[in-house]
C-alpha cells in the first residue's frame, strides 16, 4: 500500500510519477473512446468525426450533433475521466471508495448548502468572467491573443448549437450529455481522484483544492473562461472536502451546467434565466453581496462540517 503524509518531506517523486500514470490513462482510455464512438457514428449515422469542420456546423445539422454529442459522452466523460478515476485507486493500493468516497451518503443539509453555493455564487463568477475578458497580451503577441478569442467565440457558437432543443426529449438528452454526465465523471476525477490523491499525499486541503481547480478549468481549454471555472472548481472541491461525499459537487456541478441547458431551451420565452449566463453584467452591488455571501456560507459551512464530525465522534 502506498505511503501517505510520512515520506521525510520527499512526497514530489512518487506523485509525479502517479500523477503521470493518471495522465497515460486520461489519453489511453479518452482515446479509445473516441475510436469507439467515431466507430458508432460512422455505424449509425454514416459520419466520420476525424473527417469534420466543426466550424460549419449548423443548428439543423441533427445527425452530425448527435454523433458529437455521442463523441462527448464516451470519448469526454467515461473515456477520459470516469474509467480513469476508477482504475487509478489501484495504482496507489486504495480501493476506490477510499479514495472516492462514493459509498458516502450525503447528508440533507449538505445538499441544501451545495445549492446555497450555486446560485448565490453566480453574480460572482459573472465578474470573474468580465474580469477575465479584460486580460490582454503584451503587444508582440496580440496576433495569438485574436487567434485565442477567435477559437473561444467559435467554440461559444459551437456550445449553442450544441445545447439547442425544440422539445422536451431533446431537453432531457441535453442534460443528461451537458450536465450529468460531466458532473458525475468529471467530479470522479477532479475531486475523487486528484484533489483527494493531492489531499492524502501532502495532507494539505486547500492545496489538493486550488491544485485540483486549477487543473479542472485548464482541462476546459478556455483561456478567457479560466477565471469562472477555477472558482467554481474551488467551491466544488470545499464541498467535497467538508462533506467527504462526492455526491454533493455532483449534485452543484449538475445543477450548475444544468441551468445553462435549461436556459438555452427557455431563454427566448424566460428573459429571467439571462442571469445565470457568466457572461452577464451584475452591478457592483449585487457582486458585492455574492461576494459576502459566500464567505460567510464557506464559514458555515466549515462551521457545521466539524460540529456534525465531532457530534459522530462523541456518540
Amino acid at each position: 500500500m502506498e505511503r501517505f503524509g510520512d515520506e521525510n518531506g520527499m512526497p514530489w517523486f512518487s506523485y509525479i510519477g502517479k500523477i503521470l500514470i493518471l495522465i497515460g490513462m486520461v489519453l489511453v482510455f479518452g482515446g479509445i473512446g473516441v475510436l469507439v464512438s467515431n466507430y458508432l457514428c460512422t455505424l449509425i449515422y454514416g459520419i466520420d468525426i476525424s473527417q469534420l469542420n466543426l466550424n460549419n456546423i449548423k443548428k439543423e445539422d441533427v445527425q452530425l450533433i448527435a454523433s458529437l454529442k455521442l463523441v462527448q459522452t464516451l470519448g469526454g466523460g467515461f473515456g477520459m475521466f470516469l474509467i480513469p478515476s476508477l482504475l487509478f485507486p489501484r495504482v496507489v493500493s486504495l480501493h476506490a471508495n477510499t479514495l472516492i468516497g462514493y459509498a458516502v451518503k450525503p447528508k440533507f443539509w449538505s445538499i441544501g448548502v451545495s445549492l446555497l453555493f450555486v446560485f448565490i455564487t453566480v453574480p460572482l463568477i459573472s465578474w470573474f468572467y468580465q474580469i477575465n475578458q479584460l486580460l490582454s497580451f503584451p503587444a508582440d503577441f496580440k496576433d495569438l491573443e485574436m487567434s485565442i478569442r477567435t477559437m473561444e467565440n467559435q467554440a461559444g457558437v459551437l456550445t449553442k448549437i450544441f445545447v439547442a432543443a425544440d422539445s422536451i426529449p431533446m431537453l432531457l438528452l441535453n442534460l443528461f450529455v451537458v450536465a450529468l454526465v460531466p458532473a458525475v465523471c468529471e467530479e470522479f476525477f477532479f475531486r475523487g481522484v486528484l484533489q483527494k490523491y493531492t489531499q492524502l499525499k501532502f495532507n494539505s486541503a486547500w492545496a489538493a483544492i486550488i491544485v485540483s481547480a486549477l487543473v479542472f478549468s485548464g482541462f476546459h481549454g478556455q483561456f478567457y473562461g479560466f477565471l469562472p471555472r477555477f472558482a467554481l472548481g474551488v467551491v466544488l472541491g470545499f464541498l467535497y472536502f467538508q462533506t467527504s461525499s462526492i455526491w454533493v459537487p455532483i449534485v452543484a456541478h449538475f445543477v450548475n451546467n444544468g441551468l445553462a441547458v435549461v436556459m438555452a431551451y427557455y431563454a427566448s420565452n424566460l428573459s429571467g434565466f439571462a442571469i445565470f449566463d457568466e457572461s452577464y453584467q451584475f452591478e457592483w452591488y449585487f457582486v458585492l453581496a455574492s461576494l459576502l455571501s459566500t464567505v460567510m456560507l464557506f464559514y458555515f459551512t466549515s462551521w457545521y462540517s466539524s460540529l456534525n464530525k465531532n457530534t459522530v465522534l462523541e456518540s
